[in-house]
């Protein structure tokens, strides 16, 4: 730093010294061997480097560290008090060292994330772009799977994450789930049926009408879902046809077979084949998030938390940016 004298017009030097982990651990050194030769030896370097680094470091602090006479050195007060915190800086900052080489590491590593192509495709672009700006060079592999076959991804260690919909209670053991966006919940029915115009739905007019639902093989708590909402038991629901996937709940609607109890998310898939017709209370919806293990060798890029900290990462990063931009709420 230079500064200038007004008074002479002359230039001097001022050295300003700054504090580095470097000085703490010359002080925690000197601090544990009492000694500055011993010090200097357990550290590889030479004594007069090391004297000079802890006088800057008491210059820096504007106090001595330690009291010197020819039986050694001694801590004062004041060195014996930020001895412990010195040390606990040091342990943080091999911590921050080590976990930044994890997490580089990770970033470069191929994620494989489990999804739903009808939740998950109104957030899915946001989600993606939002890991890619925050992770360059992170490769991710989106698998199309059933909620059955995330589930069991999941728990064989096949898939690092899955976007879904929240799963039962039940099928959370050892997983945890974080939302992302709320959908509202209604039916899907062919333009020219009769509930097509209306503005929302009661369940005790769809109860009587036929259904096309998703496979129970593939979807078990979906009958369960359904028939909650509508206030029957499974066995009551008129199911006339099953479909393994959202595209062919859309044509069989489509074509007139019957009506689907659905999120508003398939809008984004269905465009105006069919109409989605909200149910009239609010207290039906359907969430969308990403769903992970808890235990394990987590891979934090991935789950958003750290072996021992919950810190956000780059992919829950972007879910929570994705969500700040997009909050759907229907």
């Amino acid at each position: 730093m230079v500064e200038s004298n007004g008074a002479t017009g002359k230039w001097t030097e001022m050295n300003k010294t700054r504090m580095e982990l470097r000085h703490l651990r010359y002080f925690i050194a000197v601090a544990e061997e009492r000694s500055f030769s011993r010090a200097a030896e357990k550290l590889h370097v030479s004594q007069p480097p090391l004297s000079r680094q802890i006088r800057d470091l008491e210059a820096e602090l504007g106090a001595k560290l330690f009291d010197r006479n020819r039986r050694g050195v001694r801590l004062t007060r004041l060195g014996n008090a930020i001895l412990a915190r010195s040390r606990a800086l040091i342990r943080d900052a091999e911590s921050f060292k080590a976990e930044a080489k994890i997490l580089d590491r990770e970033m470069h590593e191929e994620l494989r994330i489990g999804y739903a192509p009808s939740p998950t495709s109104v957030i899915i672009s946001k989600v993606l772009a939002g890991y890619h700006e925050l992770a360059p060079g992170g490769r991710l592999t989106l698998q199309d799977l059933t909620h059955t076959e995330m589930l069991l991804g999941l728990r064989a260690k096949k898939l690092d994450a899955a976007l879904t919909l929240r799963p039962h209670p039940k099928e959370m053991r050892g997983l945890r789930f974080e939302m992302i966006t709320r959908h509202a919940v209604g039916i899907i029915c062919a333009p020219e049926s009769p509930l097509a115009g209306l503005s929302t739905v009661r369940p005790s007019i769809v109860v009587t009408n036929e259904l096309i639902v998703y496979r129970a093989k593939d979807f078990p708590e979906y009958h369960k879902w359904i028939a909650g909402i509508l206030g029957v038991s499974p066995g009551r629901l008129i199911v006339v046809q099953e479909c393994d996937d959202v595209l062919g709940v859309i044509g069989a609607v489509e074509s007139g077979r019957g009506l689907a109890i659905v999120g508003e998310f398939i809008t984004a898939v269905s465009g105006k084949r069919v109409r989605f017709v909200p149910f009239a209370s609010k207290a039906h919806f359907l969430e969308v998030g990403i769903l992970y293990r808890q235990s394990g060798k987590a891979n934090s890029c991935v789950l958003g938390v750290q072996t021992h900290r919950r810190k956000p990462s780059p992919l829950s990063h972007s879910f929570s940016r994705s969500k700040e931009r997009d909050e759907v709420v229907k």
